[in-house]
């Protein structure tokens, strides 16, 4: 289960908040947001195109 906002920064375990997610998918994501780790992805394809 993964908290789109995640609980160290202030989401609650509730049914509005979660959304079912694979181990992996949210190990990676941790405790940032989804856009922010979309950002971090997009600036990690960026740096491997140069």
């Amino acid at each position: 289960m993964d908290h789109l906002i995640p609980i160290a920064r202030g989401g609650k375990s509730d049914k509005k908040n979660c959304v079912p997610s694979c181990k992996d998918c949210n190990t990676k994501k941790g405790y940032k947001t989804r856009a922010e780790l979309a950002m971090e992805e997009l600036r990690n394809t960026e740096k491997q195109k140069k």
